[in-house]
């Protein structure tokens, strides 16, 4: 009965795996987070997707009659002391309010996709976590699994066992910290 031992291989082609998983799920929260995709998200959850304005505004007023009605006088108010600032061209008074208000929005909906887009950053970053930690998890159970192996190979008996694993764990540390150190210097 023989087992058969993954081989770099098979773990050059999990990794590969992994990172067309990983990129896979970049490219959709890439498409995900485009604002057009939220703004249809919103109005698909809210009900109101296939809603000409007109029947946005008559849902609004049956489902939300306060706010719908609360919105109603703000804009009337603001048209109102729009027309009596009203000048000899009459678009000029619109502008400034029109102006503020749209700016108050987009600051408002900036304010939202970023909001949006970091819940969707943490979501991204912590399944890249699990996946990188089941990787890393089954890479140490195999590497494990050989040392195991090897050290039970070496002459000596059980007396030298913790010394060849002492040895193999200090060159596996001063490896790992000179990759580590050559990577932050580098």
């Amino acid at each position: 009965m023989t087992l058969n031992a993954p081989t770099s291989s098979d773990y050059e082609a999990e990794a590969n795996r992994l990172r067309a998983q990983i990129g896979a799920t970049v490219q959709d929260l890439r498409f995900s987070l485009r604002p057009s995709n939220l703004a249809s998200e919103a109005a698909t959850r809210a009900g109101i997707a296939d809603l000409s304005w007109g029947g946005a505004f008559d849902f609004a007023g049956k489902r939300h009659p306060v706010p719908t009605a609360i919105i109603g006088l703000g804009i009337a108010f603001w048209t109102l002391a729009a027309l009596r600032r009203r000048k000899a061209d009459g678009l000029a008074t619109f502008t400034p309010p029109l102006r503020e208000t749209s700016a108050s929005l987009v600051e408002s909906a900036t304010r939202v996709l970023r909001d949006r887009a970091e819940i969707k950053r943490r979501e991204f970053v912590n399944v890249a976590q699990a996946q990188i930690a089941t990787g890393a998890a089954r890479f140490s159970d195999e590497v494990e699994r050989r040392l195991e192996n090897v050290v039970d190979r070496v002459p000596g008996g059980p007396e030298v066992r913790p010394l060849i694993e002492a040895a193999v764990q200090l060159a596996l540390s001063a490896a790992l910290e000179g990759l580590f150190l050559k990577r932050t210097a580098g």
